[in-house]
């Protein structure tokens, strides 16, 4: 998914706000922890994405080294980030949903709308057109926010 969204972003088409979840893989709050305390986690998380989702093109599980110590002997500093994170662990268990990513966005009547399950940059584009109001390359204006919910193995 953070692939075939990059490139909206980058062109300024949409907005994206991450909220981590840790429920794939025992690795997933370790990864959650390590994006959220990095000094920039919009690169972190571009990084750990670029490594997971290249493994998972190619069918392989990955686990990143670097973060697996986390839970082992916990910070202070872990342990509050571990619990925002399992705050989001609820939202989504709360609206039942058991697939990532998953895409909660605003339709253009106002309401919300929720996507589960992977999406390629195709069905993203045709989704934004469809259903969420995005933004006007020609003029820059921002009608809508479309925010993916995501984290662990699943969710590239």
């Amino acid at each position: 998914m953070y692939n075939a969204e990059e490139h909206l972003v980058s062109e300024g088409r949409l907005t994206v706000r991450y909220v981590p979840v840790a429920m794939i893989e025992p690795s997933s709050m370790s990864e959650a922890v390590y994006i959220l305390q990095a000094k920039s986690p919009a690169s972190e998380l571009s990084s750990v994405e670029r490594i997971i989702g290249d493994n998972m093109d190619n069918k392989n599980q990955v686990t990143l080294p670097h973060v697996a110590h986390i839970l082992d002997s916990p910070s202070p500093r872990d342990m509050a980030t571990i619990r925002e994170i399992e705050l989001n662990n609820g939202f989504l268990h709360e609206i039942k949903v058991d697939q990532l990513p998953d895409i909660i966005y605003q339709r253009k009547d106002g309401h919300l709308g929720l996507i589960t399950g992977l999406i390629g940059k195709g069905g993203l584009t045709s989704i934004l057109a469809k259903k969420a109001r995005v933004r006007d390359a020609d003029s820059g204006n921002t009608d809508d926010t479309v925010a993916p919910i995501l984290m662990g193995k699943n969710d590239e």
